[in-house]
Parts: structure tokens; sequence; C-alpha cells
């Protein structure tokens, strides 16, 4: 695993077991095939508050940046397989 693949890895780890899961998880699946730009846009989904995260893996709000909409989800889906 690349150092850059170990870092994001690492930030998955949020504190929040049911974070914790859905990201390490959908990282874990699909980050070896992620695009460079798929990986630059997880990353700043990463930089979201994790109360925010939370509440959109959970579906109790929405993005309210289209970016992250279908990123949502991808990775609950991912969670589903």
């Amino acid at each position: 695993m690349s150092g850059n693949a170990k870092r994001i890895r690492w930030r998955c780890r949020r504190g929040l077991r049911e974070l914790d899961v859905l990201l390490e998880t959908y990282f874990a699946r699909t980050g070896p095939a992620l695009t460079d730009q798929e990986l630059y846009l997880f990353e700043k989904f990463l930089d979201v508050n994790d109360m925010d995260l939370y509440a959109w893996l959970t579906r109790r709000k929405a993005p309210t940046d289209d970016k992250f909409v279908q990123l949502v989800e991808t990775i609950l889906s991912t969670k589903e397989n």
C-alpha cells in the first residue's frame, strides 16, 4: 500500500464506530481502483466534520454540495455489498 493510501486509510478512522466502519469498508473495497480525481474527492469528503458525515451517511441529511451526493450513495452501496 502506498504512503498516500495509508494516510487516507488512517483518515477514515474518525472515532465514531459507525463512520469508521463505513469509511474504512468503502476505502478497503474501492481504494485501489479509485482514479486520482476520485481519491481527491474522497479526501475532500474526509475534510468534512464528523457530525455532517454522520448525518449524510445515516441519511438524516443530504449533502448540500452536489459533488458529495453520489459519493455518499456509493459509500452506502459499498456497505450493502
